[in-house]
């Protein structure tokens, strides 16, 4: 009886560990949850409108994220270098990037040369001239 007891013990001992290990590292979170995080929803992969809203209201302080409620993947950086967000797959929420100032501010998707966007602008940037006459990557 004594054998089962320590092999219980053991047993109990070993799903503990088991339990801490797993809880011990939690993954980081890609975007705020505050109430000063401002979300644009990319819903398109050419245009300045496949950004919603666009030109994004957003005061000095706030936080911006990109959800990709679109198929393809997406690339954000800003036009002034400050932030890359990096690849944002279908269904993906960026990383967070803060606002410093309520000047406008230009971003665009790498990956689509026509999607272009604002941060406190008055209206949407107009997109490039597509270099592709097929329009494929614009």
């Amino acid at each position: 009886m004594r054998i089962e007891f320590r092999s219980g013990v053991a047993l109990a001992m070993a799903g503990a560990l088991v339990l801490c290990s797993c809880g011990g590292t939690s993954s980081t979170s890609t975007s705020p949850t505050s109430a000063n995080t401002i979300t644009v929803n990319i819903v398109g992969s050419a245009g300045n409108q496949a950004f919603k809203p666009n030109p994004i209201p957003a005061p000095a302080g706030s936080n911006v994220v990109f959800k990709n409620n679109n198929t393809a993947v997406h690339h954000i950086v800003l036009d002034d270098g400050s932030a890359d967000l990096g690849d944002l797959a279908p269904g993906a929420t960026s990383n967070s990037f803060t606002v410093k100032n309520n000047n406008p501010l230009l971003f665009h998707c790498k990956n689509h040369s026509s999607m272009v966007g604002s941060v406190n602008g008055q209206t949407a940037p107009e997109p490039p001239p597509c270099p592709d006459p097929y329009g494929y990557g614009c």
